[in-house]
């Protein structure tokens, strides 16, 4: 035997045992059978629920393999088990499908759920027939919904609508009294009313007063009117008003008559039913009697006894700006710059012609009082002897009123001198700057009822 034989016929054998192999090795292979779902539920419905209640339905298959399940609220896959539990948390009509499919087929069923609504609430004061507040105080109650949809609340105080949402926070208490307050909520399913009183109490004690300022000045023979308010707390008030510590009056409003010169110190004091107090004073600045040189209504020249000092159009008679307060004349005298340079405005009273022309004896006043209205400057006036300029006893309070301000030398006046007013200057005693006529800058004022005040050196 040759070896090529040999080989092959090695081949042969080979071959024949390994189909002998595969044919021991086959397994038959059985197609996938699916059995179809069958399935029986714990309801056949319809089912009816309130919102808040919970819905329990159970699917338990009793044939089918390999399935997959799933619960649908409105086509909306919500679980993906046998058993099903669902809260409807708004009331209406849904359908719950149910639904178990393979590759043999599925089972479904639909459930037509009525779900109704509900209400049940209650409010934040609770079951409360009365509650107490302050006046000023906003009232704040709540509407609380424990269970139910679509809910419209009412709050009437005094049998008025105030609001209609369920946070009641809109209503201010002004008055000291009771209010009535009734709540009514509702919805389709029912509603709720609840009344209830809110007492209110009188806020702390709260005063005003017409004098405002804190330095008061007056000539001796001047009455004071002080008119006194209680905007809040004045049930039971008792008023006491003292002057240098002597009690004037028990009266709310003062009116009383300064008879004496100087400073006084002057307070007012109160106290409510609740004990709360009220507490004001102030610094009365009566100014002693002096000797009225001019009035102004009933002359027609000034030229005799005031010059310009090439002011213009300078010192001139004229109306009252504002005949009220403590100037009611008809006629004042007035000082106007209408140049646009910087001025003080100033005009001399001639103490040599006053004192032959009226017979005065000057040399007995150191002092000078006038009533001036300086509109809405910042003018600071002065006035000006021997070379010094003198600023007011009392600061001008520059008020857009009449005022009454007093002026005190160093020494009495001399006949062979001129008094010089400076009423334009600015409060560091420089001349006001240029510039134009203007609300601030308006370049005139006024002065009435020029007094001499006797010496007091």
């Amino acid at each position: 035997m040759t070896i090529s034989r040999l080989m092959r016929n090695r081949f042969l054998v080979f071959m024949t045992l390994a189909a002998a192999l595969v044919v021991s090795c086959r397994v038959d292979v059985e197609p996938t059978v699916y059995t179809a779902p069958k399935v029986n539920y714990s309801t056949d419905g319809p089912i009816t629920v309130s919102v808040g209640e919970k819905v329990t339905l159970d699917a338990t298959v009793t044939d089918g393999d390999r399935l997959t399940l799933g619960w649908y609220v409105n086509d909306v896959l919500e679980a993906s088990t046998a058993h099903f539990e669902y809260v409807f948390k708004t009331a209406g009509n849904y359908s719950v499908r149910f639904e178990a499919r393979n590759g043999a087929g599925k089972a479904e069923k639909t459930f037509a759920v009525t779900v109704n609504d509900i209400f049940k609430a209650h409010l934040s004061v609770g079951d409360s027939t009365a509650i107490r507040r302050t006046q000023l105080q906003t009232l704040k109650v709540m509407a609380i919904v424990d269970a139910g949809s679509g809910v419209e609340h009412e709050w009437q105080v005094d049998g008025k609508v105030e609001s209609t949402d369920a946070y009641f926070n809109t209503f201010v208490l002004q008055e000291v009294k009771t209010y009535r307050v009734a709540y009514r909520g509702h919805n389709a399913a029912g509603s709720f009313t609840h009344e209830f009183d809110v007492n209110v109490d009188e806020t702390r004690l709260t005063m005003t007063w017409s004098v405002l300022d804190a330095v008061v000045t007056l000539n001796e023979g001047e009455t004071l009117e002080i008119v006194s308010t209680a905007i809040y707390g004045g049930s039971g008030l008792q008023s006491t008003w003292t002057l240098d510590g002597e009690t004037i009056s028990t009266e709310k409003d003062l009116s009383y008559k300064f008879s004496l010169s100087g400073e006084h110190d002057l307070r007012y004091s109160a106290v409510n039913a609740k004990g709360e107090t009220a507490f004001r004073s102030w610094l009365v600045n009566v100014l002693s009697s002096g000797f009225l040189i001019d009035d102004f209504e009933n002359i027609s020249d000034l030229s005799s006894w005031w010059n310009r000092n090439e002011n213009q159009p300078g010192v001139q008679l004229a109306p009252n700006p504002d005949p009220t307060g403590v100037n009611t004349s008809e006629h004042v005298m007035s000082d106007q710059v209408s140049g646009t340079g910087g001025t003080s405005g100033y005009f001399n009273l001639k103490l040599s012609v006053l004192a032959s022309s009226k017979g005065i004896d000057v040399s007995k006043y150191n002092g000078v009082r006038i009533k001036i209205h300086l509109g809405n400057s910042n003018y600071y006036p002065r006035i000006e002897y021997a070379g010094t300029k003198y600023a007011p006893v009392t600061p001008a309070q520059r008020g857009n009123k009449w005022e009454i301000l007093d002026f005190r030398f160093p020494s009495n006046f001399e006949s062979g001198k001129n008094i010089t007013f400076r009423p334009m200057l600015q409060e560091d005693g420089s001349n006001i700057p240029s510039g134009a006529v203007s609300d601030t800058n308006p370049r005139i004022i006024y002065i009435d009822d020029v007094e001499f005040l006797e010496s007091n050196l």
